[in-house]
């Protein structure tokens, strides 16, 4: 029990000091994989190993031009070349441009010799060999020049850089075959005698399907991490401890959702108190929802282990906003979750209470934020939200047309 926070600690603080006591980083498993099929975060920095673009190139249909031959162009004074060839497609110019000559190019076609910019093909008129030319260019424009996404060596994706549509392209282009993600595995436990499998054709009263499994294995899925479900464990000390100790046999993390509640049947915090040091450091956390969360683990087996709400929603909550941070935290040191923090002004009031940290749904039109309420147990508004507002401790109430926090997905 060393380190164990009986009142509720402030989210941040509860990061904070979960990552020291641990000792992140802890680097969890790597894996090397093909490019083309990666997901997850970058372990190891990738660095180009070539130029790209290999090639000066047109980012236009036009002429390929040296600058200074079309200072001062015009409509009502243009410049005059004298057409000197045309650049094929995916093959360098056979012939280069001497001063007055141009050479009709393509979009994505190599630059000849000679040539320092293109004029696009609607500031042109063409009569025979001579092509008028009634736009000046500035050095290098309508052009990307060799090397200017990246040159051999630089940093292409950094340690803990997501890898997704975003980012894995830039793999293609620098010719990278695998890629070193780093990748934990997690195991998910649900807890309560109310609740039935997601595949339940009827449920009994009183009962209800597992949503919490089904939400945790997609989210972190989506951060490239390996998830086993371990099913629904009986509200008792005995069972959850046998699944807790098989899913530390297999896993770097443990999820066990409802198993914090204030029911006198809940025994997780009694097992998290009895693992090894530092064991159960935070029992309940200054947020709503989300409140009932624990953090515990072991400093030495590299294991953690968190207890979430059983609400689908207050689960999400928690995992989206200490989960994730703890996972980051874990394998690069930062307790930063995946959220884009914005600013938008709220169409309609948002009411919270002082003293604690408040997460509301959100949906944005028109550049202005709408609340979502909703109840802890409704999970049907995360497929509407399109973020979270976040409400600070010393706030109360955002009034219709001022500023709000918001956490975009």
């Amino acid at each position: 029990m060393a380190g164990f926070v009986e009142a509720l600690t402030p989210r941040e603080k509860a990061l904070s000091s979960a990552a020291a006591a641990f000792g992140f980083p802890w680097r969890g498993g790597k894996l090397s994989v093909p490019a083309d099929s990666c997901s997850g975060r970058i372990l190891v920095p990738v660095t180009a190993g070539e130029n790209y673009p290999p090639f000066s190139r047109s980012t236009r249909d036009g002429y390929a031009v040296s600058s200074a031959d079309c200072l001062g162009a015009a409509s009502g004074s243009p410049a005059y070349l004298t057409l000197a060839g045309e650049i094929p497609m995916g093959a360098a110019p056979s012939f280069s441009i001497a001063p007055g000559q141009c050479a009709l190019i393509h979009t994505g076609g190599i630059l000849p010799e000679g040539a320092d910019s293109v004029v696009m093909v609607e500031d042109t008129e063409s009569a025979g060999n001579w092509i008028e030319v009634k736009m000046a260019v500035q050095k290098a424009e309508n052009t990307i020049r060799r090397g200017e996404e990246f040159s051999v060596g630089d940093t292409m994706l950094k340690a803990g850089q997501k890898v997704d549509f975003r980012t894995a392209g830039l793999f293609a282009m620098a010719g990278i075959r695998h890629a070193v993600i780093a990748r934990l595995a997690v195991g998910i436990i649900s807890t309560g005698d109310e609740i039935a499998p997601p595949d339940t054709v009827r449920l009994p009263p009183g009962k209800v399907r597992d949503v919490n499994a089904s939400m945790l294995s997609a989210l972190l899925a989506g951060e490239g991490h390996t998830v086993q479900n371990y099913g629904i464990a009986e509200d008792t000390r005995d069972s959850l401890a046998a699944s807790l100790r098989e899913a530390l046999r297999e896993n770097d993390v443990v999820v066990i959702s409802g198993g914090s509640s204030v029911s006198t049947r809940d025994h997780c915090s009694s097992i998290l108190e009895d693992l090894p040091h530092p064991g159960l450091l935070v029992r309940g956390i200054l947020m709503s929802p989300g409140k009932p969360t624990l953090i515990a683990g072991m400093k030495e087996d590299r294991q953690l282990v968190l207890g979430l709400p059983g609400h689908p929603f207050s689960c999400f909550i928690s995992a989206y906003t200490v989960l994730l941070p703890l996972l980051n935290g874990l394998l690069w040191g930062k307790t930063e979750g995946p959220w884009k923090r914005v600013f938008v002004p709220v169409q309609e009031p948002v009411f919270g209470h002082t003293g604690i940290e408040e997460f509301i749904p959100c949906v944005l039109r028109n550049g202005r934020a709408f609340p979502l309420p909703v109840k802890s147990s409704f999970s049907k508004a995360l497929a509407e939200a399109d973020g979270l507002f976040r409400l600070s401790t010393s706030q109360e109430t955002v009034r219709q047309g001022e500023e709000a926090e918001i956490w975009l997905w």
